[in-house]
Parts: C-alpha cells; structure tokens; sequence
C-alpha cells in the first residue's frame, strides 16, 4: 500500500493490503467472578493464566522500500522572452497537444483519454498525463513501463507575464539521471541534447505566438548502414488506469503573494495538514525543482511563481498510481486571492466497486478541504483549532 505520512488521506490511497488482512476472531469474555457469601469452601482452583497484556492497535508496517534507493533529480529550467502579452501566448502555443506543432513531431498529438487540458488527460506524445494546471501553465509526466525503472520525467511550461505587452516562456524538465549510463560526461551530454531539443521548441512557440511561421524541421539523421530500428516502446505498466482528479478551493481575503509567502513554502505542509512528525528536506532546497521532503519522500516535480506541484516516487513490488498533487494561489483582485488544490491520481487500483472508490475520493477531499481552509485561516493572520483526533481503530469483523 502507498501510505505516506498525509494523515488519514493518504493512508486512504491503499494499494495493497486492505483486503488480504484477516481479522482477529472476537476474544470470548472472561466468566465474571464475585464474592460467594456463606457458601461452602470451594475446591481449590488451578492457578490462574496470567492476564492478557493490554491491546493496542498493531504498529502499521514499515513502507516498502524505494524502487530507486539513490536518485538524483536534476532540473533543466530554459525561458525565452515573447513581444505579446502572456495570455495571446497562452492561448496560442498553450494547449496539451500543441506540442506537435512547436516541437514538429511528424506524427502529431491526439487525446488518448480525458480532455484536451484537463487534470488527468493523456496524450499520445510519450502517453504523457497532464498531472496539474494553472491558468497559465501545465505540469505533465510520463506513465510507467513494464520492466523500466521509472525515472519520475516531467516537464512544467509556463508562460509567465512581464509587462501588459510582454512575456516569458519558462519550460522546465525534471528527472532522475542516476539511471543514464556513462560517466557524469556522458550524463552531461544527454542534458545537454535535451536542453537544445526543447530550447529549438520554445524558440517555436515564441515564433509562433508573434505570428510568423515556422522553418520546415530538420530531417532525421539517416540510420547507419545494416543499423537496427529503434525497440518500440515497452508496454505499459498500468494498460488500463482510470486517472481522476480532485479539484477544491477557498477564496482569502489576503494578495495572492502574501498568500504564497505565509504558505507556499514545500514544508509548510506539516503545518497546515498539522502533521504531528514534522516535514524536513531529505535531499534539495525549499522549493527547488526536484526537492525531496520526508513527507512520503514526495518531490517537487514542477513550479511557478505561485504554485508546486508534486508526486510520490515508485516503490518496490507495488504498483504506481502515479499520485500528484498541485497547490497553487491564484490572484483575484489587487487583496483577494483563491488557494486551488488539486489532486490527481490512478484509482483503478482501489479495492470495491464504483461507491468504494467513490467514497475514497471523498476520504481525500474531507482531509484536504480541512487542509485549505487552515491555509486561508493561516493567510489571514488566524489560529488553527486542533487537529481531529486519529480515528478509532475498526471493530474487528468476520468475512461472510
């Protein structure tokens, strides 16, 4: 089971387990003894068994561990400034499956589920998920290939305003490189091709949004002599997911960049989820790209200005329900703002039928809806009342 230390929520996002636990059969009571008044010596009773300790609840086992122990999250952040406002840019180069045309892959983009620019969409470039969105950008990733180790890829564009008249792309890449072959040359060389692949695409976006056209692109290199094709792409680890998303928010009575200062840092989460162990950074700096912290060891996968959006790293032996979420604040009026959360996630993993995973869902908005409105409370200068106390454990149940 994916568990992290997110409370009750995320202990609701369970893989494994819930089902394959056999409850204890209830404890027969102890025979109530009492005082026997003017009756005859009884005979002597066998020494008693000596008293059942008290029960607690069973400790929750430890997580399995990391499917990748030691990796290391690199960032490839490339912005390129445009002579338009950053909404005309949006609106031209900023749909999920524009990529085709700034990146000019011959094969174009489709939609393979979900909605053009919807949280949990998949396109086909790379089977990519759009994990999370603002009004100006998207965050997506790559899903898990049967007998791959999963490098947790990213990428995050943006396009952030300058002036009324003015903007910058902003695209950044994320991902583990510890598992490129080579020496750290070889490790620097493949940045390095991949910088000038998707700096060659925003240079695209940037010649498009100022209304030109594009150049034809270059041709492929032809393959050496008696060279093999390249090996399809491995199948999927997950063919069938069933991604949902979670969308809540609050308005605040505070400027969206005050907002963000008292509680957009990647470790106030500890505060405002009022996690009782705390949140430390187990590798990376606040709010860096590719910051890992102890909470679920979740990494920081992309941000904006104001807003981060995150993930949980892949297990051993446990299947990966590609879990993210995205807190952003966004401006509304010169002293208002709202706080939007959303979650994103593969359900098809949850044991039950369509009102269990319903109910699931609802597990998670509960605690997270809480979660907003102690940010708001925070923003706002106000103290959170205390956390809910843990829930009992279940009566234990026979299996019918």
């Amino acid at each position: 089971m994916i568990r992290t230390t997110l409370l009750a929520a995320v202990a609701a996002a369970a893989l494994t387990g819930c089902a394959s636990q056999k409850a204890e059969a209830p404890k027969a009571p102890a025979t109530p003894t009492t005082p026997m008044a003017s009756a005859a010596p009884a005979a002597p009773k066998a020494p008693a068994a000596p008293a059942a300790a008290p029960t607690t609840p069973a400790a929750a086992p430890a997580q399995a561990p990391l499917a990748i122990p030691n990796p290391t999250y690199i960032s490839i952040p490339m912005e390129m400034a445009v002579n338009k406002p950053a909404k005309d840019v949006w609106a031209r180069i900023g749909k999920y499956c524009d990529i085709s045309e700034w990146l000019q892959i011959a094969a174009g983009c489709k939609m393979i589920s979900g909605k053009e620019g919807d949280v949990g969409s998949v396109r086909t470039v790379g089977n990519e998920v759009l994990v999370g969105k603002t009004e100006l950008s998207y965050t997506y990733t790559q899903p898990t290939r049967e007998g791959r180790p999963y490098n947790l890829y990213h990428g995050t564009l943006e396009v952030r305003p300058v002036t009324a008249t003015t903007s910058k792309i902003v695209y950044t890449l994320m991902y583990d490189n510890s598992l490129i072959p080579g020496d750290a040359a070889a490790k620097k060389t493949e940045i390095e091709g991949r910088r000038t692949r998707f700096m060659q695409g925003m240079a695209n976006m940037k010649t498009l949004a100022e209304g030109g056209k594009l150049a034809p692109a270059a041709a492929p290199p032809a393959p050496a002599a008696g060279a093999a094709p390249p090996p399809a792409p491995a199948p999927l680890a997950i063919p069938a997911p069933n991604y949902v998303s979670i969308p809540m928010e609050t308005m605040v009575n505070k400027p969206a960049k005050d907002v963000w200062a008292r509680i957009g840092k990647y470790c106030d989460i500890s505060e405002w989820l009022q996690i009782a162990s705390g949140c430390k950074y187990l590798s990376g700096k606040d709010n860096d790209v590719g910051a890992v912290r102890t909470v679920g060891n979740e990494v920081l996968v992309g941000k904006t200005e104001l807003s981060y959006a995150y993930t949980q790293p892949t297990r051993e032996g446990r299947p990966y329900n590609l879990y993210h979420g995205l807190l952003e604040v966004r401006p509304v009026t010169a002293t208002t703002s709202r706080i939007v959360y959303t979650l994103m996630y593969d359900n098809s993993f949850i044991p039950g039928d369509a009102a269990a995973k319903a109910a699931e869902i609802e597990r998670r908005r509960v605690t997270f809806t809480r979660a907003v409105n102690n940010m708001k409370i925070l923003a706002e200068g106000g103290t959170l009342p205390p956390p809910p106390a843990p829930a009992a454990p279940a009566a234990p149940t026979s299996r019918q």
